[in-house]
């Protein structure tokens, strides 16, 4: 399966709200994940724990995915997220995704948004 095959059976899976099931699948044990200019996080664990602490505010989610591509071995995936986050409200969340795939696992993925 390519890279652009992989992105896209991943986006599908976090459009669905399947987050849980896309990083058991996905995303490699050591992969290095940040947003923006943040701190990185490195392992899985540490990224599911943020991702799970985010949508346990969440009362509301939608996802699009507006274009993706891939080039080698990484893909590009633009989003918009329509969230309402408790003690936030709701926001509309533009960003890009870049991920570096190794063997059909997600090893870096850096989010670009504001």
């Amino acid at each position: 399966m390519n890279v652009l095959e992989l992105d896209n059976q991943l986006n599908a899976l976090i459009i669905e709200r399947k987050s849980g099931e896309a990083f058991e699948r996905f995303y490699a044990e050591d992969v290095v994940a940040q947003e923006n200019d943040e701190p990185v996080r490195v392992g899985r664990a540490d990224w599911v724990r943020g991702r799970q602490e985010f949508e346990q505010n969440m009362k509301k989610f939608e996802a699009k995915v507006f274009a993706n591509a891939a080039n080698g071995d990484t893909s590009f995936s633009e989003w918009q997220y329509d969230v309402d986050i408790a003690g936030m409200g709701p926001m509309t969340v533009v960003q890009v995704a870049v991920r570096r795939w190794i063997g059909g696992r997600v090893v870096r993925e850096r989010f670009y948004h504001k």
